[in-house]
């Protein structure tokens, strides 16, 4: 009798933890889904940041290029609303609309607020991803994990704050400005410290970027050319490489609190990730195209 007993109540108790993990590891995976279509939207604001860069930077009258980028932005950012849940829908729907306005009036930017405003968004989806971060680690109860991401979390805050500072500086620089090279080098310094923190802090730490190697980098760079436009714009490309490493070391690290969480199927290289995407939405382009020169 008591053994049947102890059986039964041994088999509830295995059934009620079976259907508790299924559940929190159901709720886990919807909020890596939106960590995912929140990085994804990321690359591509960054992405769409270079190409408008780009177009700005020629200071001539133009219509704006239709660009499979900014669909790809519309379409995701519109998925992730319908996704969100109640509690986080008004986030969401702010980054909506600042997206929708970007994408009306970046042609009227300066290179400056363009930098800007594109950094607004790209922070906002940062702290999402924050946000889903933190529910999901505590959700799963995993407080080494959430403590290793607590340290991890500022410091790729400070690295951004500091590429942007960076960037503000290469938007005003003048060659022969001994003062605004110190500037740029001040800042150099110390996001190559905020990067090697960074890679200190993964299990498995990925490259990183010599202090010496960017500092002969930039002397480099600024030994080319004395002409203020080509300075400017080969910095900016420079940047390009430390933002590109600093999300490197980001993906890394959620890598890392993914496999943490059990979710194996998320992707190591986001851009890779995007391609079916950014493919659908050139196909629609081509098959527009005969229409419109029927028309």
């Amino acid at each position: 009798m008591w053994i049947i007993l102890g059986l039964t109540l041994t088999v509830l108790a295995l059934t009620v933890w079976y259907f508790y993990n299924k559940q929190q590891l159901a709720q886990t995976e919807a909020h890596f889904d939106q960590i995912l279509g929140l990085r994804q939207l990321i690359q591509l604001l960054r992405q769409h940041r270079r190409l408008t860069h780009s177009q700005l930077m020629k200071h001539s009258e133009m219509t704006i290029p239709e660009w499979t980028e900014q669909d790809a932005i519309q379409h995701l950012s519109n998925q992730l609303v319908s996704q969100a849940s109640l509690e986080q829908k008004p986030m969401y729907r702010i980054l909506h609309q600042n997206l929708q306005q970007l994408a009306n009036e970046w042609p009227r930017y300066s290179l400056s607020r363009n930098q800007a405003i594109h950094g607004k968004s790209i922070r906002h989806a940062m702290y999402l991803i924050d946000d889903h971060l933190t529910t999901s680690m505590l959700l799963a109860d995993r407080p080494n994990l959430f403590e290793q991401y607590q340290q991890f979390w500022p410091v790729t805050l400070n690295a951004l704050d500091t590429l942007a500072q960076f960037r503000a500086t290469v938007g005003s620089f003048h060659p022969e400005s001994h003062k605004e090279e110190i500037l740029l080098r001040r800042h150099l310094h110390l996001l190559q410290r905020r990067l090697g923190q960074m890679n200190l802090m993964l299990k498995v730490p990925g490259p990183s970027l010599m202090a010496d190697q960017l500092e002969q980098d930039l002397t480099t760079l600024l030994n080319s050319t004395t002409a203020t436009k080509a300075c400017r714009l080969a910095l900016y490309k420079f940047s390009l490489s430390l933002s590109d490493h600093i999300f490197y070391l980001f993906d890394a690290k959620l890598m890392e609190i993914a496999h943490g969480l059990s979710i194996e199927d998320f992707p190591i290289d986001i851009q890779a990730s995007l391609t079916p995407l950014l493919a659908k939405f050139s196909h629609e382009k081509i098959k527009a195209e005969p229409k419109q020169l029927q028309a």
